[in-house]
């Protein structure tokens, strides 16, 4: 058990690698909608975010997430910072991730893959996540 209580296990290999071609077959059908995807974390990029979560349990797998232009993510997160959680920069942020999971599982689904909100599969851990199976 890990010091914050819980215990976290690691996909076997084969399942990592299935999910690593999952989540690079799903960036390429991204990009060739026209959307910008991506599988690193750096801050100073927008679009669809791909990552593969490796748990060895019902929320590992492969997860979408829309990332706005920096600027305004920074907008954003200062406003929650100093406890102002009703500025326009937070709700212009949520309202297009909102809006670009949408469009994403929409993308996604058309291309053959079985996408979904991950909300439906984790509560409220990954709101606007998009959670994606194999074809």
């Amino acid at each position: 058990m890990s010091e914050h209580g819980f215990d976290h296990r690691e996909a076997p290999e084969n399942v990592i690698a299935e999910r690593n071609a999952l989540a690079d077959r799903v960036c390429r059908e991204l990009t060739l909608a026209g959307m910008p995807a991506f599988r690193d974390d750096r801050d100073d990029q927008a679009g669809a975010q791909v990552e593969v979560d490796t748990g060895d349990d019902a929320a590992g797998g492969v997860f979408v997430d829309w990332r706005t232009d920096p600027t305004l993510r920074q907008a954003a997160f200062d406003s929650m910072q100093s406890g102002d959680y009703t500025a326009p920069a937070i709700r212009h942020d949520g309202a297009v991730c909102s809006h670009m999971q949408k469009a994403i599982i929409g993308i996604l689904t058309s291309a053959g893959f079985q996408a979904e909100a991950a909300a439906t599969f984790d509560g409220d851990l990954r709101p606007l996540s998009v959670r994606v199976a194999s074809r």
